[in-house]
């Protein structure tokens, strides 16, 4: 399995976590997301794809609670539009410094307990970044 195609699917169970997935049905698609990203040939798209599961799984592990706030989302769709795979490395490495830009303007709006939470998305991008360009 390529990343695009784990991307795919990711991209999917995000879109339907936003509207009215249930928490156990999130639950089995985070699994189900685990295991496809055991399958991306690449290793350092199986890395990423690795944690974009993570990064669902944290969010599953502080159920119960409020919905994630629209700065959350946002900032989470930000994350996997920067870490899509498509593209030359240069291209990859520019979209990754423009979801950093923008998940940074996120957190500037955001309620100041969400702040911290969603600059993290911003270390494996920053990690992301500094793998494609050994890359080259």
């Amino acid at each position: 399995m390529d990343y695009d195609q784990f991307d795919a699917e990711y991209q999917r169970v995000v879109e339907a976590a936003q509207s009215d997935l249930s928490t156990e049905a999130l639950r089995v698609e985070v699994q189900r997301l685990r295991q496809l990203s055991a399958q991306v040939e690449d290793p350092d798209d199986r890395e990423e794809a690795g944690h974009a599961v993570a990064m669902l799984e944290n969010v599953l592990s502080t159920d119960p609670g409020p919905p994630p706030s629209e700065a959350v989302l946002a900032a989470n769709q930000a994350y996997a539009d920067a870490t899509s795979s498509d593209g030359t490395p240069a291209e990859r490495i520019a979209r990754a410094e423009a979801g950093i830009t923008e998940i940074a303007r996120i957190a500037r709006t955001a309620d100041p307990e969400e702040e911290s939470s969603i600059l993290q998305f911003n270390e494996s991008l920053h990690m992301l970044i500094g793998a494609l360009e050994n890359a080259d």
